[in-house]
Protein backbone atom coordinates (compact mmCIF):
# COMPACT_ATOMS: atom_id res chain seq x y z
CA UNK A 1 0.00 0.00 0.00
CA UNK A 2 0.88 3.20 -0.50
CA UNK A 3 1.56 6.37 2.26
CA UNK A 4 1.18 9.34 -0.25
CA UNK A 5 -1.23 11.03 0.60
CA UNK A 6 -2.40 12.12 -2.97
CA UNK A 7 -2.84 8.45 -3.52
CA UNK A 8 -5.32 6.10 -2.77
CA UNK A 9 -4.17 3.35 -0.70
CA UNK A 10 -6.33 0.83 -2.66
CA UNK A 11 -4.51 1.24 -6.11
CA UNK A 12 -1.07 0.62 -7.39
CA UNK A 13 1.01 3.06 -8.37
CA UNK A 14 -0.26 1.89 -12.37
CA UNK A 15 -4.44 2.18 -10.93
CA UNK A 16 -4.75 -1.04 -10.48
CA UNK A 17 -6.95 -1.45 -7.90
CA UNK A 18 -5.27 -3.65 -4.36
CA UNK A 19 -7.34 -5.96 -2.87
CA UNK A 20 -7.88 -4.29 0.75
CA UNK A 21 -7.52 -7.00 3.29
CA UNK A 22 -7.79 -5.22 6.80
CA UNK A 23 -6.58 -5.97 10.45
CA UNK A 24 -9.21 -7.27 12.75
CA UNK A 25 -9.53 -4.94 15.37
CA UNK A 26 -10.67 -5.36 19.58
CA UNK A 27 -11.83 -2.16 21.38
CA UNK A 28 -14.91 -0.34 22.75
CA UNK A 29 -16.26 0.87 19.24
CA UNK A 30 -15.72 -3.02 17.46
CA UNK A 31 -17.86 -4.83 20.43
CA UNK A 32 -20.49 -2.39 20.03
CA UNK A 33 -20.71 -2.11 16.65
CA UNK A 34 -20.68 -5.52 16.18
CA UNK A 35 -23.54 -5.36 18.52
CA UNK A 36 -25.46 -2.91 16.18
CA UNK A 37 -24.82 -4.92 13.08
CA UNK A 38 -26.31 -7.94 14.68
CA UNK A 39 -29.43 -6.39 16.05
CA UNK A 40 -29.89 -4.41 12.09
CA UNK A 41 -28.64 -7.99 10.29
CA UNK A 42 -31.82 -9.70 12.47
CA UNK A 43 -34.43 -7.09 11.62
CA UNK A 44 -33.31 -7.34 7.90
CA UNK A 45 -33.56 -10.81 7.93
CA UNK A 46 -36.48 -11.49 9.62
CA UNK A 47 -39.23 -8.34 9.18
CA UNK A 48 -40.58 -9.55 5.92
CA UNK A 49 -41.24 -13.09 7.04
CA UNK A 50 -43.18 -11.16 10.19
CA UNK A 51 -46.58 -9.98 10.29
CA UNK A 52 -48.89 -7.50 12.33
CA UNK A 53 -52.55 -7.92 12.58
CA UNK A 54 -52.58 -10.87 9.69
CA UNK A 55 -50.58 -8.27 7.51
CA UNK A 56 -46.57 -8.08 6.37
CA UNK A 57 -44.98 -5.85 8.35
CA UNK A 58 -43.08 -4.46 5.43
CA UNK A 59 -44.66 -4.64 1.76
CA UNK A 60 -44.07 -3.10 -1.12
CA UNK A 61 -46.11 -4.59 -3.70
CA UNK A 62 -45.94 -2.08 -6.65
CA UNK A 63 -48.04 -4.44 -9.60
CA UNK A 64 -50.83 -4.09 -6.32
CA UNK A 65 -50.30 -0.62 -5.63
CA UNK A 66 -50.66 -1.90 -1.78
CA UNK A 67 -48.04 -1.20 0.75
CA UNK A 68 -48.07 -1.63 4.39
CA UNK A 69 -46.06 0.08 7.05
CA UNK A 70 -46.12 -1.91 10.60
CA UNK A 71 -49.71 -2.57 10.34
CA UNK A 72 -50.61 0.36 8.43
CA UNK A 73 -52.21 -0.32 5.02
CA UNK A 74 -51.27 1.95 2.12
CA UNK A 75 -52.80 1.95 -1.45
CA UNK A 76 -52.38 4.23 -4.25
CA UNK A 77 -54.09 6.66 -3.49
CA UNK A 78 -52.18 7.76 -0.42
CA UNK A 79 -49.38 8.33 -2.74
CA UNK A 80 -49.10 12.04 -1.27
CA UNK A 81 -47.93 10.19 2.23
CA UNK A 82 -44.54 9.32 0.29
CA UNK A 83 -43.50 13.30 0.24
CA UNK A 84 -43.77 12.84 3.66
CA UNK A 85 -41.79 9.66 3.93
CA UNK A 86 -39.22 10.46 1.86
CA UNK A 87 -38.64 13.72 3.56
CA UNK A 88 -38.35 12.76 7.10
CA UNK A 89 -35.36 10.25 5.50
CA UNK A 90 -33.82 12.62 3.78
CA UNK A 91 -33.82 15.62 6.69
CA UNK A 92 -33.38 12.92 9.26
CA UNK A 93 -30.28 11.76 7.95
CA UNK A 94 -29.10 15.30 7.06
CA UNK A 95 -29.57 16.23 10.52
CA UNK A 96 -28.01 13.11 11.81
CA UNK A 97 -24.46 13.69 9.45
CA UNK A 98 -24.63 17.74 10.74
CA UNK A 99 -24.20 16.37 14.36
CA UNK A 100 -22.58 13.30 14.19
CA UNK A 101 -21.04 13.19 10.60
CA UNK A 102 -20.95 9.82 8.48
CA UNK A 103 -22.25 7.66 11.58
CA UNK A 104 -24.62 6.12 8.86
CA UNK A 105 -21.90 4.79 7.01
CA UNK A 106 -20.05 3.21 9.69
CA UNK A 107 -22.66 1.84 11.74
CA UNK A 108 -25.82 1.20 9.87
CA UNK A 109 -25.15 1.71 5.91
CA UNK A 110 -25.97 -2.08 4.36
CA UNK A 111 -22.48 -2.34 2.78
CA UNK A 112 -20.72 -2.00 5.22
CA UNK A 113 -23.52 -4.57 7.63
CA UNK A 114 -23.38 -7.64 5.08
CA UNK A 115 -19.47 -6.73 4.68
CA UNK A 116 -18.45 -6.44 8.12
CA UNK A 117 -20.91 -8.26 9.81
CA UNK A 118 -21.17 -11.21 7.31
CA UNK A 119 -18.89 -11.86 4.38
CA UNK A 120 -15.39 -11.02 6.12
CA UNK A 121 -16.31 -13.50 9.14
CA UNK A 122 -16.94 -16.02 6.30
CA UNK A 123 -13.55 -15.30 4.98
CA UNK A 124 -12.30 -15.48 8.36
CA UNK A 125 -14.00 -18.79 9.29
CA UNK A 126 -13.07 -20.20 5.60
CA UNK A 127 -9.53 -18.93 5.15
CA UNK A 128 -7.96 -17.42 8.53
CA UNK A 129 -7.13 -14.33 10.12
CA UNK A 130 -5.96 -11.20 8.10
CA UNK A 131 -2.34 -12.24 8.00
CA UNK A 132 -3.02 -15.74 6.59
CA UNK A 133 -5.70 -14.21 3.84
CA UNK A 134 -3.21 -11.70 2.72
CA UNK A 135 -0.72 -14.51 2.31
CA UNK A 136 -3.20 -16.52 0.70
CA UNK A 137 -3.89 -14.28 -1.71
CA UNK A 138 -0.22 -14.07 -3.20
CA UNK A 139 0.61 -17.56 -2.94
CA UNK A 140 0.58 -20.34 -5.81
CA UNK A 141 -3.00 -22.52 -6.37
CA UNK A 142 -2.61 -25.45 -4.58
CA UNK A 143 -5.38 -27.86 -3.35
CA UNK A 144 -5.50 -26.30 0.15
CA UNK A 145 -6.02 -22.51 -1.25
CA UNK A 146 -8.56 -24.32 -3.67
CA UNK A 147 -10.41 -26.06 -0.82
CA UNK A 148 -10.56 -22.57 1.23
CA UNK A 149 -10.67 -20.46 -1.74
CA UNK A 150 -13.56 -22.79 -2.60
CA UNK A 151 -15.65 -23.06 0.45
CA UNK A 152 -15.78 -19.44 0.68
CA UNK A 153 -17.09 -18.82 -2.21
CA UNK A 154 -19.53 -21.60 -2.27
CA UNK A 155 -21.11 -19.71 1.44
CA UNK A 156 -20.71 -16.72 0.08
CA UNK A 157 -23.37 -17.84 -2.95
CA UNK A 158 -25.84 -19.25 -0.11
CA UNK A 159 -25.93 -15.92 1.85
CA UNK A 160 -26.09 -13.93 -1.30
CA UNK A 161 -29.23 -16.33 -2.12
CA UNK A 162 -30.54 -15.87 1.28
CA UNK A 163 -30.16 -12.06 1.39
CA UNK A 164 -31.49 -12.11 -2.08
CA UNK A 165 -34.94 -14.16 -1.19
CA UNK A 166 -35.07 -11.65 2.03
CA UNK A 167 -34.93 -8.69 -0.19
CA UNK A 168 -37.18 -9.56 -2.36
CA UNK A 169 -39.91 -10.64 0.18
CA UNK A 170 -40.19 -7.04 0.99
CA UNK A 171 -41.63 -6.25 -2.54
CA UNK A 172 -43.69 -9.98 -3.66
CA UNK A 173 -44.87 -10.54 -0.21
CA UNK A 174 -43.08 -13.29 2.05
CA UNK A 175 -45.98 -15.98 1.98
CA UNK A 176 -46.13 -15.38 -1.84
CA UNK A 177 -42.54 -15.90 -2.45
CA UNK A 178 -42.70 -19.28 -0.49
CA UNK A 179 -45.59 -20.66 -2.96
CA UNK A 180 -43.47 -19.90 -5.86
CA UNK A 181 -40.44 -21.39 -4.21
CA UNK A 182 -42.07 -24.53 -3.43
CA UNK A 183 -43.04 -24.87 -7.19
CA UNK A 184 -40.85 -25.65 -10.53
CA UNK A 185 -39.23 -21.88 -11.83
CA UNK A 186 -40.82 -22.39 -15.34
CA UNK A 187 -44.13 -21.42 -13.59
CA UNK A 188 -42.86 -18.06 -12.05
CA UNK A 189 -40.18 -17.19 -14.45
CA UNK A 190 -39.84 -13.32 -13.99
CA UNK A 191 -39.41 -13.67 -9.77
CA UNK A 192 -37.20 -16.24 -10.25
CA UNK A 193 -35.19 -14.48 -12.82
CA UNK A 194 -35.34 -11.60 -10.56
CA UNK A 195 -34.45 -13.24 -7.35
CA UNK A 196 -31.00 -14.37 -9.71
CA UNK A 197 -30.33 -10.93 -10.60
CA UNK A 198 -30.62 -9.88 -7.39
CA UNK A 199 -28.44 -12.63 -5.77
CA UNK A 200 -25.73 -11.94 -8.20
CA UNK A 201 -25.58 -8.09 -7.33
CA UNK A 202 -25.31 -8.42 -3.93
CA UNK A 203 -22.62 -11.42 -4.49
CA UNK A 204 -20.73 -9.23 -7.08
CA UNK A 205 -20.98 -5.99 -4.55
CA UNK A 206 -20.54 -7.75 -1.05
CA UNK A 207 -17.94 -10.12 -2.21
CA UNK A 208 -15.76 -8.50 -4.65
CA UNK A 209 -16.67 -4.87 -5.79
CA UNK A 210 -16.79 -3.82 -1.71
CA UNK A 211 -15.00 -0.68 -1.05
CA UNK A 212 -15.00 0.18 -4.60
CA UNK A 213 -18.95 1.09 -4.21
CA UNK A 214 -17.88 3.72 -1.34
CA UNK A 215 -14.91 5.19 -3.04
CA UNK A 216 -16.46 5.29 -6.66
CA UNK A 217 -20.29 5.08 -6.78
CA UNK A 218 -21.53 6.26 -3.39
CA UNK A 219 -22.80 10.24 -3.32
CA UNK A 220 -23.17 10.21 0.11
CA UNK A 221 -19.54 10.68 0.77
CA UNK A 222 -19.58 13.80 -1.91
CA UNK A 223 -22.78 15.14 0.42
CA UNK A 224 -20.81 15.27 3.20
CA UNK A 225 -18.86 18.70 3.20
CA UNK A 226 -21.98 20.33 2.50
CA UNK A 227 -23.70 18.86 5.56
CA UNK A 228 -20.51 18.79 8.43
CA UNK A 229 -19.29 21.68 9.29
CA UNK A 230 -16.23 21.95 11.96
CA UNK A 231 -18.91 21.59 14.97
CA UNK A 232 -19.68 17.74 13.27
CA UNK A 233 -18.13 14.91 15.03
CA UNK A 234 -16.02 12.58 12.97
CA UNK A 235 -13.38 10.07 13.19
CA UNK A 236 -10.02 12.77 13.62
CA UNK A 237 -6.52 12.83 14.43
CA UNK A 238 -5.12 15.00 16.95
CA UNK A 239 -2.00 16.35 14.62
CA UNK A 240 -1.04 18.62 17.99
CA UNK A 241 -0.84 15.29 19.73
CA UNK A 242 0.96 12.97 17.36
CA UNK A 243 3.04 14.76 15.25
CA UNK A 244 6.00 14.79 14.33
CA UNK A 245 5.46 10.81 14.32
CA UNK A 246 8.21 8.43 14.95
CA UNK A 247 10.65 8.75 11.91
CA UNK A 248 9.78 12.30 10.83
CA UNK A 249 11.54 14.22 13.61
CA UNK A 250 13.71 16.99 12.98
CA UNK A 251 16.94 17.09 14.47
CA UNK A 252 16.96 18.58 18.14
CA UNK A 253 12.85 18.39 17.61
CA UNK A 254 10.41 16.04 20.11
CA UNK A 255 8.87 12.72 18.95
CA UNK A 256 5.06 13.01 19.33
CA UNK A 257 3.00 10.08 20.76
CA UNK A 258 2.43 8.52 16.96
CA UNK A 259 4.73 5.51 16.70
CA UNK A 260 4.09 5.14 12.31
CA UNK A 261 3.02 1.95 12.81
CA UNK A 262 0.51 2.10 10.45
CA UNK A 263 -2.30 -0.04 11.95
CA UNK A 264 -4.55 2.64 11.82
CA UNK A 265 -4.35 2.14 7.87
CA UNK A 266 -3.65 -1.26 7.78
CA UNK A 267 -7.25 -1.47 9.68
CA UNK A 268 -9.05 0.80 7.23
CA UNK A 269 -11.75 -0.93 5.14
CA UNK A 270 -11.24 1.58 2.20
CA UNK A 271 -7.85 1.81 2.94
CA UNK A 272 -7.14 5.27 3.91
CA UNK A 273 -4.51 6.99 6.18
CA UNK A 274 -6.73 8.81 8.63
CA UNK A 275 -3.20 10.90 9.82
CA UNK A 276 -4.18 12.57 6.10
CA UNK A 277 -7.03 14.43 8.18
CA UNK A 278 -10.82 14.28 6.61
CA UNK A 279 -11.47 12.61 3.53
CA UNK A 280 -14.16 11.53 1.29
CA UNK A 281 -13.21 7.78 1.11
CA UNK A 282 -13.45 7.56 5.48
CA UNK A 283 -16.98 5.84 6.37
CA UNK A 284 -16.29 6.52 9.89
CA UNK A 285 -16.27 2.65 11.34
CA UNK A 286 -13.76 3.63 14.26
CA UNK A 287 -11.41 0.47 13.57
CA UNK A 288 -8.85 2.92 13.08
CA UNK A 289 -9.80 4.47 16.44
CA UNK A 290 -9.83 0.83 18.37
CA UNK A 291 -6.56 -0.27 16.34
CA UNK A 292 -4.80 3.06 17.35
CA UNK A 293 -5.85 2.53 21.05
CA UNK A 294 -4.42 -0.85 21.17
CA UNK A 295 -1.12 0.14 20.12
CA UNK A 296 -1.27 3.64 22.66
CA UNK A 297 -2.01 0.67 25.23
CA UNK A 298 1.05 -1.27 24.77
CA UNK A 299 2.91 2.06 24.61
CA UNK A 300 2.43 3.18 27.62
CA UNK A 301 0.68 6.13 26.29
CA UNK A 302 -3.27 7.99 26.81
CA UNK A 303 -5.13 6.54 24.30
CA UNK A 304 -7.32 8.98 21.88
CA UNK A 305 -4.49 10.12 19.43
CA UNK A 306 -7.25 8.97 16.84
CA UNK A 307 -10.71 9.33 18.61
CA UNK A 308 -14.32 10.49 17.64
CA UNK A 309 -14.54 14.14 18.17
CA UNK A 310 -15.67 17.36 16.34
CA UNK A 311 -13.24 18.49 13.74
CA UNK A 312 -12.26 21.67 15.93
CA UNK A 313 -11.89 19.26 18.84
CA UNK A 314 -14.39 21.59 20.70
CA UNK A 315 -17.86 20.00 22.45
CA UNK A 316 -20.74 18.93 20.31
CA UNK A 317 -23.86 21.14 20.26
CA UNK A 318 -27.22 20.91 19.22
CA UNK A 319 -28.12 24.36 19.43
CA UNK A 320 -26.12 25.57 16.38
CA UNK A 321 -27.90 27.05 13.49
CA UNK A 322 -27.69 23.91 11.08
CA UNK A 323 -29.27 20.89 13.15
CA UNK A 324 -31.85 23.30 14.27
CA UNK A 325 -33.04 24.04 10.92
CA UNK A 326 -33.08 20.68 10.25
CA UNK A 327 -34.73 19.53 13.40
CA UNK A 328 -37.48 22.21 12.86
CA UNK A 329 -37.91 21.24 9.20
CA UNK A 330 -38.24 17.10 10.24
CA UNK A 331 -40.50 18.10 12.94
CA UNK A 332 -42.84 19.29 10.49
CA UNK A 333 -42.38 16.62 8.23
CA UNK A 334 -43.39 13.72 11.08
CA UNK A 335 -46.40 16.11 12.38
CA UNK A 336 -47.60 16.40 8.84
CA UNK A 337 -47.26 12.51 8.44
CA UNK A 338 -48.90 11.83 12.04
CA UNK A 339 -52.06 14.04 11.06
CA UNK A 340 -52.31 12.40 7.57
CA UNK A 341 -51.90 9.18 9.11
CA UNK A 342 -54.08 9.36 12.04
CA UNK A 343 -57.29 11.36 10.02
CA UNK A 344 -57.00 8.66 6.90
CA UNK A 345 -60.51 7.76 5.81
CA UNK A 346 -60.96 3.94 6.93
CA UNK A 347 -62.16 3.85 3.43
CA UNK A 348 -61.24 5.54 -0.06
CA UNK A 349 -64.01 5.88 -2.25
CA UNK A 350 -64.40 7.78 -5.59
CA UNK A 351 -67.42 8.88 -7.06
CA UNK A 352 -67.97 9.50 -10.57
CA UNK A 353 -70.98 10.21 -12.88
CA UNK A 354 -72.24 6.91 -14.99
CA UNK A 355 -71.40 6.55 -18.68
CA UNK A 356 -73.29 8.04 -21.12
CA UNK A 357 -76.04 10.72 -21.54
CA UNK A 358 -75.85 13.39 -18.39
CA UNK A 359 -79.40 12.36 -17.62
CA UNK A 360 -82.67 10.41 -19.06
CA UNK A 361 -86.17 11.02 -18.63
CA UNK A 362 -88.40 8.10 -17.62
CA UNK A 363 -92.03 8.59 -16.48
CA UNK A 364 -93.34 7.19 -12.81
CA UNK A 365 -96.40 5.74 -12.39
CA UNK A 366 -98.68 8.38 -12.75
CA UNK A 367 -97.02 9.87 -16.46
CA UNK A 368 -95.11 12.41 -15.37
CA UNK A 369 -91.41 13.08 -16.72
CA UNK A 370 -88.69 12.01 -14.08
CA UNK A 371 -85.17 12.81 -14.27
CA UNK A 372 -82.76 10.46 -13.92
CA UNK A 373 -78.81 10.62 -13.24
CA UNK A 374 -76.74 7.75 -12.88
CA UNK A 375 -73.44 7.51 -10.78
CA UNK A 376 -70.98 4.93 -9.93
CA UNK A 377 -69.51 4.95 -6.90
CA UNK A 378 -65.53 2.85 -6.72
CA UNK A 379 -64.97 2.05 -3.02
CA UNK A 380 -62.44 0.19 -1.10
CA UNK A 381 -62.37 -1.06 2.32
CA UNK A 382 -58.94 -0.26 4.25
CA UNK A 383 -59.98 -1.82 7.16
CA UNK A 384 -58.54 -5.38 8.46
CA UNK A 385 -62.14 -6.67 8.81
CA UNK A 386 -65.74 -7.07 6.47
CA UNK A 387 -67.18 -4.09 6.92
CA UNK A 388 -70.86 -2.72 6.01
CA UNK A 389 -70.98 0.66 4.05
CA UNK A 390 -74.43 2.44 3.77
CA UNK A 391 -75.11 5.18 1.08
CA UNK A 392 -77.79 7.82 1.60
CA UNK A 393 -78.29 11.69 0.28
CA UNK A 394 -78.84 14.53 1.72
CA UNK A 395 -82.30 14.89 3.51
CA UNK A 396 -83.58 18.18 1.77
CA UNK A 397 -83.69 16.60 -1.70
CA UNK A 398 -85.21 13.93 -0.51
CA UNK A 399 -88.15 15.71 1.20
CA UNK A 400 -88.92 17.72 -2.45
CA UNK A 401 -89.65 14.42 -4.02
CA UNK A 402 -85.92 12.93 -5.30
CA UNK A 403 -85.74 8.95 -5.00
CA UNK A 404 -82.48 7.15 -4.43
CA UNK A 405 -82.17 3.69 -5.91
CA UNK A 406 -79.61 1.66 -5.04
CA UNK A 407 -79.50 -2.20 -6.03
CA UNK A 408 -77.14 -3.32 -2.70
CA UNK A 409 -77.14 -1.15 0.33
CA UNK A 410 -76.14 -1.63 2.87
CA UNK A 411 -72.94 -3.00 0.76
CA UNK A 412 -70.52 -5.21 2.73
CA UNK A 413 -67.02 -5.57 1.69
CA UNK A 414 -64.16 -8.17 3.09
CA UNK A 415 -60.96 -6.78 3.82
CA UNK A 416 -59.07 -4.82 1.42
CA UNK A 417 -61.64 -5.59 -0.89
CA UNK A 418 -63.14 -3.34 -3.52
CA UNK A 419 -66.26 -2.73 -5.73
CA UNK A 420 -67.99 -0.55 -7.76
CA UNK A 421 -70.98 0.61 -6.45
CA UNK A 422 -74.13 2.04 -8.77
CA UNK A 423 -76.88 4.05 -8.02
CA UNK A 424 -79.61 6.48 -9.50
CA UNK A 425 -81.28 9.46 -7.97
CA UNK A 426 -84.46 10.72 -9.48
CA UNK A 427 -86.56 13.51 -9.22
CA UNK A 428 -89.49 15.46 -10.55
CA UNK A 429 -88.26 17.90 -13.85
CA UNK A 430 -90.05 20.57 -11.92
CA UNK A 431 -87.32 20.95 -9.64
CA UNK A 432 -84.97 22.18 -12.37
CA UNK A 433 -86.73 25.43 -12.96
CA UNK A 434 -84.30 28.12 -11.84
CA UNK A 435 -81.41 25.98 -11.54
CA UNK A 436 -79.53 26.31 -14.36
CA UNK A 437 -80.01 22.36 -15.19
CA UNK A 438 -77.93 21.76 -12.00
CA UNK A 439 -79.30 20.76 -8.39
CA UNK A 440 -76.38 19.94 -5.79
CA UNK A 441 -76.68 18.28 -3.00
CA UNK A 442 -74.44 15.81 -0.73
CA UNK A 443 -73.99 11.87 -1.23
CA UNK A 444 -72.62 10.03 2.38
CA UNK A 445 -71.53 7.03 2.85
CA UNK A 446 -71.66 5.55 6.42
CA UNK A 447 -69.05 3.03 7.41
CA UNK A 448 -69.94 0.34 10.28
CA UNK A 449 -67.78 -2.52 11.35
CA UNK A 450 -68.71 -3.44 15.26
CA UNK A 451 -69.00 -0.26 17.74
CA UNK A 452 -67.06 1.80 15.22
CA UNK A 453 -68.98 4.05 12.82
CA UNK A 454 -67.33 6.41 10.35
CA UNK A 455 -68.63 8.50 7.93
CA UNK A 456 -68.07 10.51 4.44
CA UNK A 457 -69.68 12.97 2.17
CA UNK A 458 -69.32 13.98 -0.86
CA UNK A 459 -70.80 16.85 -3.89
CA UNK A 460 -73.34 15.25 -5.80
CA UNK A 461 -74.12 17.21 -8.49
CA UNK A 462 -77.63 16.16 -10.46
CA UNK A 463 -78.00 17.68 -13.81
CA UNK A 464 -81.27 18.23 -15.84
CA UNK A 465 -82.98 20.57 -18.38
CA UNK A 466 -82.67 23.99 -17.85
CA UNK A 467 -86.11 25.32 -17.24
Amino acid sequence: MSLDPNLLTSVDEYGDRIAIIPAEVKGFYKRHRTWVHSVLLVIFLILPWTTIRGIQTVLINIPDREFSFFGILFHAHDTPLLFFILGTIVLGLAFVTSVWGRVWCGWACPQTVFIEAVFRRIEKWTEGGYVERRKLRTEPWTFTKFRKTGSKWVLFVLVSSLIAHSFIAYFAGAKSLIRMMENPPSENWSYFLLVSIVTALVLFDFAWFREQFCVIMCPYGRFQSLLIDNKSLAVVYDTKRGEPRRGQVPAGGTQGDCVACNRCVNSCPTGIDIRNGLQMECIACTACVDACDEIMEKVGKPKGLIRYDTLDFSKIKLTRARPLVYMAVLLMLISGLTYAITTRDAFHWTLLRGQGLPYSYIQNEESKDIIQNQFKIHIQNQERVATEYRLSVDDEILKSGALIMVAENPLTLQAHEDREWYFFVRLPESLFKGTNGQIKTKVKIESRHGEIVNQSEKELIIVGPKL
